[in-house]
């Protein structure tokens, strides 16, 4: 029993010191990203001004460069710190059925959802609860912006938070084995999923502390990510993970544009 319980306080303080360094690695990734993208005392403008020379308006591009940078850091991280090649780490075309059935499941079934959801909102709170943070844009803007965010969003984050988050977790908790038995696998998909919605809490300032969130987009994304890191343990690769990912921000852009169109405001 003495050894037991030894084992089992061994195992929290892995468990504590694995979520303290993936905190710790989110939230700086966030501030880095932040600082060569957004801010504008930041090393952006270049970059900004390059892409505005071939037709992207500053909000669209430093989106784009927020998410190259941050498939860039991604990247970065697992070569560093996962000891794996890309290949097993799930930079792959494995189980492609598997994926194809996922997707087939998903699409519709999603669809479905954030119709509902959104006449649901609606009807509540009012049209504008919904296009809240939108804003009528030509149509040549719509079309750079739903590219934008319906390309990118699975490229930029999957790498992070399915496949580097999970790898991190597995090597820490499990001596970097695969997960074999479902009760690691749910508590991997868990675990990786809340820290997929902690990543949409971003850090303001520190002192004092001061956070930008939706609750609602957080509890959308732990909802999303039980979905992406199902399908990245269930088909080994992230492809389908990234593809509905892309769907989900895609599905948000061109259904906000389309039905600010029908309500003309």
């Amino acid at each position: 029993m003495k050894g037991l319980g030894i084992q089992r306080g061994s195992w929290v303080l892995r468990v504590l010191f694995a979520l303290i360094v993936l905190v710790f690695l989110i939230v700086f990734l966030q501030q880095v990203i932040n600082y060569l993208s957004y801010d504008l005392s930041g090393p952006s403008s270049q970059v900004i001004r390059f892409l505005g020379k071939i037709g992207l308006e500053e909000p669209l591009a430093r989106a784009l460069y927020w998410y190259v940078l941050q498939i860039a850091l991604s990247l970065l991280l697992i070569k560093l710190i996962i000891r794996k090649s890309f290949h097993e780490v799930g930079f792959n075309l494995s189980n492609k059925k598997s994926s194809r059935t996922i997707l087939l499941w998903f699409i519709p079934v999603y669809t479905v959802v954030v119709v509902l959801a959104w006449y649901v909102m609606a009807r509540i709170w009012g049209v504008g609860m919904i296009l809240k943070d939108v804003e009528p844009q030509s149509l040549a803007y719509q079309i750079k912006d739903i590219a934008i965010f319906g390309l990118l969003p699975g490229p930029g984050e999957e790498p992070l938070f399915r496949i580097f988050v999970i790898q991190f977790l597995l090597m820490v908790l499990y001596r970097g084995k695969h997960a074999e038995s479902r009760a690691t696998k749910a508590f991997l998909v868990v675990v990786s999923s809340l820290l997929f919605a902690f990543g949409h809490v971003f850090v303001l300032s520190f002192v004092p502390l001061q956070l930008k969130y939706s609750a609602m987009q957080v509890a959308t994304s732990f909802v999303l990510g039980l979905v992406y890191a199902y399908s990245y343990f269930h088909t080994k690769s992230i492809l389908a993970a990234v593809v509905c990912h892309n769907y989900t921000d895609f599905v948000a852009r061109f259904g906000a544009y389309m039905l600010l169109s029908l309500v003309g405001t």
